[in-house]
């Protein structure tokens, strides 16, 4: 549980995207398969309900569906006469997409009809050999959402019936599909220094004690370290520190079930006693008394980069 369990939903979500053969594109940017082999083995399905039983334990979504195709799954019209044709993962079809959008005149038309004219009738629009230049970013939107969507139906079907295994969980996101945007789309930003600190409360021993000074001493440290990880003075990235500390690169949808916490101990005379942490109780421990920022960095670096985890052994 806890920590652990956290590791692996983030681990799992990563092999749900790259490793099923079920998406396709770049990363943070997906679509469905056109595959019915995959179809056939109910691997759509698995996926649905690998992505719902991670939200339903506190783990992350997926967030790397495109949002076109994730507002056309949720039942949405998206704007698709401004869809950029350059993330389309296939090559040939962004091409021909592309002279789609490039048409601009009569000739243009004319070409676009005696060259691709079958191709775009076979997409759904058999209007394309009476249509105006008029129509054409109409005709752009009819092929994009046949590729992305309408293609794949039997795929997007499957896919969200997985999910509804858990509670009709993909219902609940259609229903909703504004506030879980955040859950299925790439819409996530690095981790900064005040939102990294955000996330965490301090345990100072009380006033006054000579461990308190020393814990302030180690936190102003600290303070710098963050600095340096900021201004990528360091491989060393605030996503490493969050995953050494809690087994989870970002907060949870549902959030953590407790604030994460700075603790420190005390070292003994001639050790020397790395920072470790509890991804369970979700605390990283430092060293009391540190006045050196870099002493502190390569400890602590030290600690994040030789710790053992999932796919480390």
């Amino acid at each position: 549980m806890g920590g652990p369990q956290r590791e692996f939903f983030r681990l799992l979500m990563i092999e749900v995207q790259t490793s099923m053969g079920i998406f396709e594109g770049k990363a943070g940017q997906v679509f469905l398969t056109y595959d019915q082999a995959a179809l056939d083995g109910h691997k759509y399905l698995q996926a649905g309900r690998l992505i719902a039983w991670s939200v339903a334990h506190g783990g992350p979504c997926i967030k790397a569906l495109d949002p076109s195709l994730y507002q056309l799954m949720c039942g949405q019209e998206p704007q698709l006469e401004q869809f950029d044709c350059s993330v389309l993962p296939d090559p040939d079809v962004q091409s021909r997409v592309k002279r789609i959008l490039q048409c601009t005149t009569a000739e243009d038309l004319s070409a676009l009809q005696q060259d691709l004219g079958d191709w775009i009738s076979e997409c759904g629009v058999p209007g394309i050999f009476s249509a105006t230049i008029g129509e054409i970013p109409k005709i752009y939107a009819y092929v994009v959402k046949h590729y992305i969507f309408l293609r794949t139906a039997k795929m997007v079907n499957q896919f969200t019936e997985g999910m509804n295994a858990f509670g009709n969980l993909w219902d609940l996101v259609r229903n909703n599909w504004i506030a879980f945007l955040p859950c299925f789309t790439n819409m996530r930003s690095p981790l900064t220094k005040s939102s990294f600190k955000a996330i965490f409360k301090y345990e100072y021993s009380p006033r006054g004690t000579n461990h308190r000074e020393k814990e302030e001493d180690t936190i102003y440290s600290w303070e710098l370290v963050l600095n340096i990880i900021e201004d990528k003075l360091t491989e060393l990235t605030f996503e490493d520190l969050l995953i050494f500390i809690t087994g989870a690169d970002e907060v949870p949808t549902l959030g953590f079930p407790n604030k994460p916490s700075i603790d420190f101990y005390t070292q003994e005379a001639g050790v020397r006693r790395l920072p470790y942490a509890s991804t369970c109780a979700m605390t990283l421990f430092l060293p009391r008394g540190i006045t050196e920022e870099q002493e502190l960095h390569n400890i602590l670096n030290q600690s994040v980069k030789d710790s053992l985890g999932f796919l480390k052994v």
